[in-house]
């Protein structure tokens, strides 16, 4: 077999096959002729096309002449601009309704009694708009100061015309923060013993009847367990209230246990106070509405929520902030002070209305 292929090769003739190479030959070097023709010419045609947002297109109209150029001037100086390094976060704007830093003046319940109320009215009405403050709206038995569907009102206070003036500083567009004491009342339990009595913090070893807090003159009252659902639904109610008032904060006064070893509670305080502290600001906060706290055992909860603390001497402010290890201190802790000692001012601070001067 092998033999008979190679008879077949060797009988085309030499000349054949030496013509058949050259017409090979011929035709590679004529293909890259064509193709070199073909890129040249693709080339040449490429300054005529133009591209739109239909499609590409010739126009033999062009002119292949280039437009006589321009030397480039170098550009203006603009303004300086501040760039910042380290970390990015620093850089992010803040969120709507963020927390900004305080400087107010503070209402206290004397100073909403019917003798006083109107000269307190004369000193807010030339506060300039925007400002900052604080009222207290309910005393220690629970009485609010103000016109409530939740308890009594105190009889020192024309609650009416208290109302009406919250309504006033609102439409202002003051900042209005509502303090009162969570955990002490009076009239709550009384109102309804059988049920709320559980609410409160009874007697040690008694039979189960509420310690009564005869601290103040003519001011008896209860304390409310704040790691009771029933204390807390009733502190979450009031400050709904308040809300729909038109305040924007409320700050809990007295959020601690009593200061008496008479008392029954099984369980650690300051964890109680803890949870507390962040059940009332899941229930209540939001990012336009704040709940803060004054006290100094409490870790603050994430959130919305500032610490008020009060008497603080301003030698022991840096050792006092350090202590309570708060993420953003200097919007976050306010000072109560009467002082104009500049170094509260790192702070948030409020002082008393009366100091305030046109």
């Amino acid at each position: 077999m092998r033999h008979r292929q190679k008879s077949c090769l060797m009988t085309i003739p030499y000349r054949v096959r030496r013509g058949i190479l050259r017409l090979l030959i011929t035709l590679g070097v004529l293909a890259l002729i064509s193709v070199a023709v073909l890129f040249s010419w693709l080339l040449w045609l490429s300054r005529y096309i133009i591209y739109t947002d239909e499609g590409a297109r010739l126009d033999f109209s062009l002119s292949l002449e280039y437009a006589p150029g321009q030397i480039a001037k170098p550009p203006l100086p603009g303004p300086d601009v501040n760039i910042s390094y380290g970390n990015t976060d620093d850089l992010t704007p803040l969120p709507a309704g963020a927390l900004q830093k305080l400087s107010g003046w503070v209402v206290n319940a004397d100073m909403l009694t019917r003798q006083n109320f109107d000269a307190t009215k004369a000193i807010l009405d030339s506060l300039p708009e925007k400002s900052t403050i604080l009222m207290d709206l309910r005393n220690v038995r629970g009485e609010a100061f103000y016109t409530t569907e939740l308890g009594r009102t105190a009889n020192q206070v024309d609650a009416a015309a208290v109302t009406a003036l919250i309504k006033e500083l609102s439409a202002r567009e003051h900042y209005l923060i509502a303090r009162f004491s969570p955990w002490r009342d009076r009239w709550y339990i009384l109102e309804d013993e059988r049920t709320r009595v559980p609410y409160g913090l009874p007697i040690a070893g008694g039979n189960g009847s509420l310690w009564e807090d005869v601290s103040i003159r003519n001011m008896s009252h209860y304390w409310l367990n704040p790691a009771s659902t029933g204390a807390q639904h009733h502190v979450v109610q009031i400050v709904t209230e308040l809300r729909e008032m038109g305040f924007d904060e409320v700050l809990f006064s007295d959020f601690r246990f009593p200061n008496t070893d008479k008392i029954s509670f099984d369980g650690d305080k300051i964890e109680a106070l803890n949870q507390a502290a962040d059940t009332l600001l899941k229930a209540s906060g939001s990012d336009s509405f704040a709940i803060s706290f004054m006290s100094e055992h409490i870790q603050l909860p994430k959130g919305k929520s500032r610490l008020y603390l009060d008497n603080v001497p301003a030698s022991d402010i840096a050792a006092v902030v350090e202590k309570l290890q708060v993420e953003n201190p200097q919007v976050q802790i306010v000072f109560f002070t009467e002082l104009m000692d500049t170094r509260y001012e790192d702070y948030g601070v409020m002082r008393p209305l009366e100091l305030y001067q046109e």
